[in-house]
């Protein structure tokens, strides 16, 4: 009898981790008004189809490719075509006034924001290790922490009557910190995501220069993930602190005692930057691991040549604002409508909505709250749309969802009427 040679003992300790949780979003197809209508409409995942069309026309347009392009990345980056390594860089400067200029040299180009947060992660955090952040968060973090590295998230829960975004944060992050080196996690990561999610704010100056001194004082690696700091918007209902974006790369932050270790950002879904100003070692270290994962000559080539067009860039990046301020509004009149809570909102592509009315109409008063939950979730999946609870986020606000907007108009309406059938409420007027 054959015998099959066992796993490592790496992957053998993966297999003894939890198992991922049961609010999932259903196999597709997803809808599409054409070729699946019938499908679920999925409103968990991060996703902004608002300008789709537009950056599609833009890439779309006859493009001239090289014989580099079809070669190993290596080679490409050696030939003065343009690529993403030089455009990504220049697009933060023109977007985020930092402090230092970013280039090449102090900066990583890789496959995709959660590629570049797992290999910094591996090389910031030792095995084991903890990665600070507070309560909600976003839970795909688990994913970027736990591998390559095997490190771990430790959360700083943070009660519901209390606002995680601002400076009341801290004594929590500080006594969870000291918990957790009690218990043996030594923390060597604070996480930060300005601005947040899953709650769809900015963070205030002071808030963020509060995160650079808690890692100084304690000798943390500070981590700011930025993938929202372009798709901040005004709208009629804005948060009470309604701050506006400042890239951590723009603060002077030796002037307020807190020498940065590390600095990160993310610039798209199709590739992340990172970018560390003041730690040659780490760029040094982290460029030859996207070797073996490269971005792809197509997407480079696309991509730089959307990068390279800086009207067009500038266009769609204040089109992009607008058009998340109306359609935020959108849904905000809905949620309103039906006398729902939810987050005001300034930056990102999902609110959050507390559906505990709708709840309390298809379940007793006596079920616990994870099976309210799962029966909440169970009428939406019947009316085939699908939202994700924010308890998966460590949200203390058990009845909260996520909430994503930037479905086109169609497309969301539809999928605010189905939840509305799900829970059996009366339908909101949904004019434009």
């Amino acid at each position: 009898m054959s015998r099959v040679p066992s796993l490592s003992h790496r992957a053998r300790e993966r297999l003894d981790l939890p198992q991922p949780h049961l609010y999932t979003a259903p196999p597709g197809p997803f809808y599409d008004s054409e070729s699946y209508p019938d499908g679920a409409i999925n409103l968990s995942t991060a996703e902004n189809s608002l300008l789709s069309k537009r950056l599609i026309e833009h890439m779309s347009r006859p493009i001239i490719m090289h014989p580099q392009h079809l070669k190993y990345r290596g080679t490409l980056l050696r030939t003065n075509l343009p690529t993403v390594e030089d455009l990504l860089p220049q697009y933060i400067n023109d977007s985020f006034n930092p402090v230092v200029q970013v280039t090449r040299e102090n900066s990583v180009a890789g496959p995709g924001i959660g590629a570049v947060l797992a290999q910094l992660i591996w090389a910031v955090a030792n095995q084991g290790a903890g990665v600070l952040l507070s309560a909600p968060f976003y839970d795909e973090y688990v994913r970027d922490v736990v591998h390559p590295g095997n490190s771990r998230v430790v959360l700083a829960e943070i009660p519901g009557d209390v606002d995680s975004l601002s400076i009341a944060v801290f004594p929590y992050l500080e006594r969870k910190l000291l918990q957790s080196q009690e218990q043996g996690v030594k923390i060597e990561v604070l996480l930060l995501c300005n601005p947040h999610n899953p709650l769809p704010q900015v963070l205030s100056r002071e808030v963020v220069q509060g995160y650079a001194l808690f890692a100084e004082k304690h000798n943390l690696h500070l981590v700011v993930d930025e993938v929202y700091g372009l798709s901040t918007f005004e709208s009629a209902f804005p948060p009470a602190v309604n701050s506006k974006f400042e890239s951590i790369l723009s603060y002077d932050l030796p002037t307020i005692g807190a020498p940065p270790r590390t600095l990160g950002r993310a610039a798209s879904n199709a590739m992340g930057l990172l970018v560390s100003p003041f730690n040659p070692e780490l760029i040094n270290l982290m460029r030859p691991l996207f070797n073996a994962t490269p971005i792809s000559a197509a997407s480079d080539l696309l991509f730089s040549r959307v990068l390279s067009d800086k009207p067009f860039v500038k266009s769609f990046l204040a089109d992009n604002s607008a058009a998340l301020g109306a359609a935020y509004e959108f849904v905000a009149r809905w949620m309103i409508f039906h006398k729902l809570s939810f987050t005001r909102a300034n930056a990102g592509v999902y609110v959050l909505v507390d559906l505990a009315p709708f709840i309390a109409r298809i379940t007793d008063p006596s079920n616990s709250a994870t099976e309210k939950l799962d029966r909440a979730v169970a009428a939406m999946l019947e009316q085939k749309v699908f939202l994700k609870p924010t308890a998966l986020m460590a949200d203390p606000i058990p009845t909260r969802f996520r909430l994503i907007f930037t479905q086109s108009r169609a497309t969301m309406k539809l999928a605010l009427q189905r939840i509305e059938r799900a829970f059996g409420v009366p339908p909101a007027p949904l004019d434009d």
